[in-house]
């Protein structure tokens, strides 16, 4: 399958879907809810960089597969994403930081 493509997204970072996962991150790491796996992540550095590690080595496979599927490379990016973004608000890294990173990089 081809990779699908969309129009720019005038809200940038996916419509805010970053920042408002970020947001329900950063609640549960005050207010954790019993038995929650984000919490879990966030509490434990080397279980979030052993889990970023899985995630990115999936991705890897998919994006290696002669013909690539779409969905599955999303589905695997999404965990990427996800994992950092849990890992990144457990050791109070702001997603802005990396977001200013990037935008600097783009000049």
């Amino acid at each position: 399958m081809a990779p699908t493509t969309s129009a720019p997204d005038p809200d940038g970072a996916a419509g805010g879907v970053l920042e408002e996962l970020e947001r329900v991150l950063a609640h549960r790491r005050r207010d954790p809810p019993p038995g929650s796996y984000s919490v879990t992540l966030m509490a434990d550095p080397e279980l979030a960089q052993r889990k970023i590690m899985e995630e990115s080595f999936e991705l890897c496979l998919e994006l290696g597969r002669a013909t690539a599927d779409g969905d599955r490379v999303a589905e695997e990016a999404a965990d990427v994403v996800f994992h950092v973004l849990a890992a990144l608000v457990g050791a109070g890294v702001p997603l802005e930081a990396v977001l200013a990173r990037l935008r600097e990089r783009r000049r």
